[in-house]
Parts: C-alpha cells; sequence; structure tokens
C-alpha cells in the first residue's frame, strides 16, 4: 500500500475531515503513505478515550505527537504519560498499547518506519 512518489505532498490537515471511523462514535483516522513511512491522524472524542481499545501491537520505529489531550503508552511493563505538546519515540519490534483520556478530545499524529500497511488505504 506505500505509495510510489517522487515529488513532496502538500496535505489539508483539517481535523474535521475524517472518512474512516475506527470506533463509532469514538475514534476517527486518516493517514497516507509515504515511500517509507506512514503518517496518521487520530481523534478521539472527548469522554470515550478508554473506549479506544488498547490493543498490543509491534512493527517498525514509530513517533507519536500529542497534539491535543493527553494519552498513555504501556511497554515493557511500563506506563508512559503523553501530553499535549509531548511525543514518544516507539522502538521498532517493541509491543505496546496506547489508551487516550477521557477529559478532553485528544489528537495523536503517528509517524511509522516502514508504512503500517495494517492502516488499510491512504484515507488523506
Amino acid at each position: 500500500m506505500p505509495m510510489n512518489f517522487n515529488e513532496p505532498r502538500v496535505v489539508s490537515f483539517v481535523v474535521d475531515e475524517f472518512e474512516r471511523e475506527l470506533v463509532p462514535g469514538v475514534a476517527h483516522m486518516k493517514h497516507l503513505f509515504g515511500n517509507d513511512t506512514s503518517v496518521a491522524l487520530f481523534k478521539i472524542a472527548k469522554g470515550s478515550g478508554t473506549r479506544f481499545p488498547a490493543t498490543a501491537h509491534a512493527h517498525g520505529e514509530e513517533i507519536a505527537l500529542q497534539l491535543k489531550g493527553s494519552s498513555w503508552v504501556e511497554a515493557a511493563g511500563k506506563r508512559y504519560t503523553i501530553r499535549q505538546g509531548e511525543l514518544i519515540v516507539m522502538p521498532a519490534g517493541l509491543a505496546h498499547s496506547g489508551v487516550f483520556t477521557d477529559d478532553e478530545e485528544s489528537w495523536l499524529l503517528a509517524i511509522c518506519t516502514p508504512p503500517r500497511e495494517d492502516y488499510g488505504p491512504q484515507t488523506w
């Protein structure tokens, strides 16, 4: 699913335009593929962060930037809190899961290499 492109791409960062609803009434996502990376924006509704499924998964290296709200990631038996404006760098192959807080809407931008093909068809 990664794209083969050879020139820059500009995409809209409008957060109200999501084509993919991950969890009805809870989570929306949009993403795009580069040649060697994938970028995903998650939007979690206020009051429903703990309803976002915290599924353990492992893949390539990931950088996640908390744009709004906060979340936590569990990995290697530890919990890491990510607050607005903070990011976490996840080593490749480390199983982890994440949950968003319920107190406000959350936005998280995740950049992964290699591309996360499990995100499905590109929506951005």
